[in-house]
């Protein structure tokens, strides 16, 4: 199977049809419960359009029982199609989702104003001498970002790993642990994407029309 990666403008579902539409379609009931827990109506967009992503490209992958379970970490699979793997992410207006016959680990983030203090918390030393030398530094904070967000996603560790102890620049002097990794990053209005492997398989970004309009 070849690597699916595709993003999805939730500001469709401000239409309060197409909202009802996509809740009806919706087929986890938790991730439903979750969105209409949400105060901010774009809160309540990325989370059904991030579900909806999901469920269209596992469909279009060829999965056809959607039941979840989830990681040690609480990274959620299939558990009836164990060799379909995918992850999830949202930011700004935007739903990403990728898919994969191998794990993955897909972010998205808007672009962040370059922050010192937020950098020396979040970056190790050759990381943030890396940012020294940049021209645009909330470009450079922001890939950095999606970079470690991806990595942390893909092994499944989530918010459990510090994001210092990660660097992910490509010469630094203490590469991931686990070995090699490779990033596919992209960009689309406002938002950097990234996408973390265990290989350099070349991967596509597509944007995403909903199936489930009439």
């Amino acid at each position: 199977m070849r690597v699916r990666l595709a993003y999805y403008d939730t500001r469709e579902l401000s239409d309060p049809s197409l909202y009802g539409q996509g809740l009806r379609a919706l087929v986890w009931d938790e991730r439903r419960r979750q969105a209409e827990r949400l105060l901010q109506p774009r809160d309540r967009r990325l989370c059904i359009g991030a579900g909806l992503l999901a469920q269209g490209m596992l469909a279009k992958a060829g999965a056809t029982d959607l039941t979840l379970a989830y990681g040690e970490h609480g990274k959620p699979y299939l558990a009836r199609h164990p060799s379909i793997h995918f992850n999830l992410s949202h930011s700004g207006d935007y739903a990403l989702c990728a898919v994969a016959d191998r794990p993955v680990g897909v972010d998205i983030q808007e672009m962040v104003d370059y922050d010192e203090a937020l950098a020396r918390h979040c970056m190790c030393d050759d990381e943030l001498a890396w940012l020294a030398g940049q021209g645009d530094k909330s470009l450079a904070l922001t890939r950095l970002w999606v970079r470690k967000e991806s990595y942390i996603k893909l092994t499944g560790e989530g918010l459990s790993r510090n994001p210092i102890t990660l660097c992910v620049i490509d010469d630094c002097e203490h590469p991931l642990a686990d070995g090699r990794v490779s990033f596919s990053e992209f960009e689309v209005p406002g938002c950097i994407i990234c996408t973390c492997m265990h290989d350099d398989r070349k991967v596509a970004l597509r944007r995403w029309d909903m199936t489930w309009k009439r």
